[in-house]
């Protein structure tokens, strides 16, 4: 630091003054399990280069990816103490802080990709986002709505709901998750992103679900052999964000911060739009063998009794916002 810059500073604190801020005075750590070829990851890249152009240097971004810094709920405990300042989380461990988040998880809730798009940009993701910084002291900035989720199996295909009988399917530490794949006859294990390979290497469990695109980016078609496309969730991730932190941003780097996270969200929804099909060719040549639900109505019947049965923990109203 140049010696007449630091008399000046000392100066200004001194006569009580607030002091400059320079180049990087502030710093977004932004963690994610995922490693750097899946689709969110590439957008907290695209973050960080908005927000460093845009606010001249004056914020850093650093984003930890691969699971550096845990998993997705050790990412809400990390904001909440102010320890992290923006992380991807998936909806679904958000419903263990704030239960309207839940809904997301009911099976076949969402139509298609682009209409849970329209329905957050429409109103709802407001609505959600102020009821997760009331609730857990977590802010929105941004929505990645994936791909649909799909089912990847070691020993064989699923077609029709029975199929899924015995089945020990990986999935997220959600209730909601963990009911509808009870309601289709399977055994769910709760595990951590990080986990999911080698369970299914070492047939812990026999199946996961996810977006295609993430089998190929988490190199998960080297432990499995079909992909059946039975698109039973449609959900998204969030860009988080501590709100301590943002309240700390004058108000040009604060508006900067939440046009990036929506410019974000909008860039991974379009890359996962866009990367679906390719990932299904791709699968193919990798080996897997692919199939199509065409009827999802065994799928349908089988966990419709998930919805009454959650409707008070979840909300009519929140249940009702989706389905009429």
């Amino acid at each position: 630091m140049k010696k007449g810059f630091g008399f000046a500073m000392a100066l200004a604190l001194a006569l009580g003054f607030a002091a400059p801020v320079t180049a990087k005075d502030f710093t977004i750590t932004m963690a994610t399990p995922s490693n750097p070829e899946d689709n969110c990851v590439k957008a907290f890249f695209k973050f960080k280069e908005l927000v460093e152009a845009r606010s001249n240097g004056r914020i850093e971004v650093d984003v930890k990816h691969t699971g550096q810094l845990g998993a997705h709920r050790d990412y809400i405990e990390q904001i909440r103490m102010g320890s992290l300042q923006a992380a991807e989380i998936n909806v679904a461990v958000l419903s263990a802080v704030d239960s309207k988040f839940m809904v997301f998880d009911l099976p076949y809730i969402s139509q298609s990709q682009k209409w849970l798009e329209d329905k957050l940009e429409g109103g709802l993701g407001k609505t959600f986002a102020d009821s997760l910084e009331k609730s857990a002291g977590i802010k929105i900035v941004g929505w990645m709505v994936r791909s649909p989720r799909d089912m990847y199996i070691q020993p064989r295909a699923v077609v029709t709901a029975s199929d899924f009988k015995g089945l020990k399917v990986r999935i997220m530490e959600s209730p909601v998750m963990r009911r509808t794949f009870e309601l289709l006859g399977a055994v769910p294990v709760p595990l951590t992103a990080n986990e999911r390979y080698m369970a299914l290497q070492t047939k812990v469990v026999d199946a996961a679900e996810n977006s295609v695109s993430l089998i190929i980016t988490q190199k998960e078609y080297e432990v499995t052999k079909f992909v059946s496309l039975t698109e039973h969730f449609i959900s998204p991730n969030i860009i988080a964000l501590d709100p301590k932190f943002f309240a700390k941003l004058p108000a040009d780097l604060q508006d900067i911060v939440l046009k990036a996270g929506n410019e974000a969200g909008h860039y991974a929804t379009q890359l996962d739009r866009d990367s679906e099909a390719t990932a299904l060719e791709e699968l193919k040549k990798l080996g897997m063998t692919i199939n199509a639900c065409p009827d999802k109505s065994t799928f349908q019947n089988a966990v419709k009794p998930i919805y009454a049965e959650y409707r008070d923990k979840i909300g009519g109203d929140v249940i009702d916002a989706f389905t009429k």
